[in-house]
């Protein structure tokens, strides 16, 4: 094998043409890559919860990238060029988006699912991604953690939280498909989580192209990608890590996930 990339909690090997394997490292990260730990056996949690996530998802008829485990680190997918977007697709009201709609409260949850786009970018600090149906081929990238007044599209300078336009990855069809599949997947995890007992606040995922241009859910999707609390309020994810928790509590909670979801292959969804 050769390694293709190397990111902040994962390495990508070729494996045989169309195929990689993915492999995950035991280290946290945070605030864009500033905050860095080394915690031990979080690369075997991730793996569990990722693996877990992909089978169940797979099952459900998603599609997905993911073709099966391949040891206790690792999993083997299906190639794909990724979209640099993180996709967001949010239950209940916290964290950023609440630095964008101080109108809202924390805790608020949302009827309708809301999904947001953000691109993946450490020294912008992944602005969010505000497409424009008049002009689509082009995206207008605005600061994640200030207000956010999209009343100001077409005159996007007038706003304080601009900060560039750059061209777009997908077309507005593909959007439109991309939102419809990032529902889907909250709404399966959602349930599954609570058949557990534990609400899914909101997730984030990506997506990527295979080598016949179908767009399919990619990456990871593991302790690190959502927001999860227990019915007393406890939240069990690496928010705790960010909001400056001790890493043996930490530790704990994802070895706690990583179990809990090994139950999602017993769930009738």
């Amino acid at each position: 094998m050769r390694k293709i990339t190397e990111g902040k909690t994962k390495e990508i090997w070729f494996v045989e043409p169309g195929i990689v394997k993915i492999i995950s490292k035991p280290v946290i990260t945070a605030q864009d890559g500033r905050k860095k730990d080394v915690m031990v056996h979080k690369d075997e949690w991730a793996n569990n919860t990722t693996s877990n996530v992909f089978e169940l998802l797979n099952r459900c008829g998603v599609n997905t990238h993911f073709i099966k485990r391949a040891g206790d680190t690792a999993f083997l997918a299906w190639e794909c060029e990724m979209i640099p977007v993180e996709v967001v697709v949010r239950r209940i009201a916290t964290g950023s988006y609440l630095e964008r709609h101080p109108e809202v409260e924390d805790g608020t949850v949302f009827d309708e699912l809301v999904v947001e786009f953000f691109y993946k970018d450490d020294k912008l600090h992944d602005p969010i991604i505000v497409i424009n149906a008049m002009n689509p081929d082009w995206w207008q990238l605005y600061d994640a953690h200030k207000p956010l007044d999209i009343r100001n599209i077409y005159k996007p300078e007038e706003n304080p939280s601009y900060i560039d336009t750059m061209g777009s990855y997908f077309t507005l069809e593909e959007a439109g498909y991309i939102e419809e599949q990032a529902k889907r997947v909250f709404l399966i995890l959602e349930k599954a989580w609570k058949e557990l007992g534990i609400t899914l606040w909101d997730l984030k995922m990506e997506f990527g192209r295979k080598d016949s241009g179908e767009i399919v859910v990619a990456d990871v999707i593991d302790n690190d990608s959502w927001r999860i609390r227990t019915r007393d309020g406890q939240q069990l994810d690496k928010q705790v890590y960010r909001e400056g928790g001790e890493l043996k509590e930490i530790s704990n909670l994802y070895e706690i996930v990583s179990n809990l979801t090994n139950r999602f292959s017993s769930l009738d969804l």
